[in-house]
């Protein structure tokens, strides 16, 4: 539990980082400079280790978990590119019951009738946080998730990320977290610069030359929360990581957007809040 949360406020203070970034940057160069600046920290944490190549029993699940990154994080740039952010974002709450579904036949993990409850209450919670004005906008959502196409593609963002834990997973058992980070790093990375090439963007990646140290802690940052969530899928069930990670987050985002963006919480949001805490705690108890 405690790896789990230390994942969730590893990705809350990254994702602090990569909002200021995302000022400074556009989306490919971000991302290949978050990929490219991780990837040494797991090939030096490997080496650590004693390198040594896996079996072929992970470059499946290894190499499929990279693939299916690759293609969500495209995903999402598309999704938000072709619809507004209050339509799409929200959408990633379904990633717990995602991952905690496709884990059931991947990993033989069923939760129990409790853990379904908080997993759940999460999800709802989740929705009403990122909304933010109640009832009428789960309406909107379901109307903007007919009508907008980033909305749909947002849906297949989720499931995308939740297939990919599973499969990190069954890749780390056989692997180990270092190995598999570096995998996971240097394919999206190389990924990103082969379609910049061939979509004549690779002009895009000088805006890394932008605030380098913003982009040094960001890299630092994730890097932690990856190797965090890496260890905690070996011990903990997927869908219950997820969850966790999802509604620690959740707050946690919320505690950040006013204490440093001194943005405006609506009181429905503690409501939200509070909802999301129960579902941890029917998780955990």
């Amino acid at each position: 539990m405690l790896l789990v949360l230390g994942c969730a406020l590893a990705f809350s203070l990254a994702d602090i980082f990569r909002k200021l970034l995302a000022a400074w940057m556009r989306p490919v160069p971000l991302l290949f400079g978050l990929a490219a600046g991780m990837a040494p920290f797991f090939i030096a944490w490997h080496l650590q280790q004693g390198f040594s190549w896996p079996g072929s029993e992970y470059w499946l699940p290894g190499l499929s978990s990279t693939l299916i990154n690759v293609g969500a994080n495209l995903a999402f740039i598309e999704a938000v590119r072709r619809s507004p952010l209050s339509l799409t974002i929200p959408l990633l709450s379904l990633t717990p019951v995602f991952t905690t579904l496709l884990a059931i036949p991947l990993l033989g993990e069923v939760p129990e009738s409790r853990q379904w409850l908080g997993i759940g209450a999460v999800v709802v919670g989740a929705f009403w946080l990122n909304f933010g004005r109640g009832i009428p906008s789960i309406v909107d959502a379901w109307r903007a998730f007919l009508r907008e196409p980033g909305s749909r593609l947002m849906v297949g963002v989720a499931l995308m990320w939740s297939l990919a834990m599973p499969l990190d997973k069954m890749a780390v058992t056989v692997a180990g977290p270092s190995f598999h980070g570096i995998v996971l790093n240097v394919g999206v990375a190389l990924a990103l610069i082969v379609m910049a090439t061939a979509s004549g963007r690779l002009s895009e990646l000088r805006d890394l030359r932008h605030r380098p140290g913003l982009l040094l802690f960001g890299v630092l940052l994730s890097v932690g929360a990856l190797a965090l969530q890496l260890l905690a899928i070996r011990v903990v069930w997927v869908g219950l990581v997820e969850t966790l990670k999802r509604g620690i987050g959740s707050f946690l985002a919320l505690l950040w957007g006013r204490l440093i963006f001194s943005e405006h919480l609506e009181p429905q949001r503690f409501v939200a809040v509070a909802l999301m805490g129960l579902g941890v705690a029917l998780i955990l108890v």
